[in-house]
């Protein structure tokens, strides 16, 4: 059995790396880790992170249901550094933990390639636990495009989220890879299986 390969695939809001990340898995099978999933199953109603978050931030970040109020509690943290540095220290040791726990029974199980979908995997320091890093990037009016689009945050909501993750510049320079999506579709699946082929490959660019 040889040896897993962990790959990270980062980039700022809107850059596409989730669809980077569905091409890898449905057209090369690759286990793909999504951080956003994992945050979520995190403060599911009885978690303690759920817990921990009502008794830092009150119930107004509880829907009537007990579940946790996403829209808000982003609305919360991003406008507050403090509030973001608390939240982040209940939900990301959860995060992490999750991790580790997936990439060990991938591995056992004979799993080849593992991505972790991550938009925050320098933040989070999970990039010391990967082989390498791929970004995908983006031009900044076409990720606020693609992000307003999608309806699931105003530009304010946008530009708060854009400044609390490293900028372009500083991903480019840390990571192994970058595919650019300044594309279409056809041209983006093209350039992700490029990038996937030397991942496998073993070459660097």
């Amino acid at each position: 059995m040889g040896v897993m390969l962990k790959v990270g695939l980062t980039g700022n809001a809107g850059a596409g790396k989730s669809t980077v990340a569905a091409i890898w898995r449905d057209q090369r099978g690759a286990l793909v880790l999504d951080a956003d999933g994992l945050g979520r199953a995190a403060v599911e109603p009885g978690t303690p992170a759920l817990a921990a978050l009502v008794e830092r931030f009150g119930p107004r970040t509880l829907q009537p249901n007990g579940s946790l109020d996403r829209g808000r509690m982003a609305r919360i943290a991003f406008t507050d550094p403090e509030a973001l540095a608390a939240l982040n220290s209940i939900v990301h040791p959860e995060i992490l933990r999750r991790v580790d726990q997936i990439l060990a029974e991938a591995e056992a199980a004979g799993v080849e390639v593992a991505v972790v979908d991550a938009a925050l995997i320098y933040e989070f320091g999970l990039d010391k636990k990967l082989d390498c890093v791929v970004l995908v990037d983006s031009p900044l009016e076409t990720r606020r495009a693609r992000v307003l689009a999608k309806g699931k945050m105003d530009e304010a909501t946008f530009e708060r989220v854009i400044a609390a993750q490293l900028a372009p510049g500083e991903l480019r320079r840390r990571a192994d890879y970058v595919i650019e999506n300044d594309c279409d579709r056809k041209t983006l699946q093209r350039r992700a299986l490029e990038v996937y082929k030397k991942l496998v490959g073993g070459e660097k660019e």
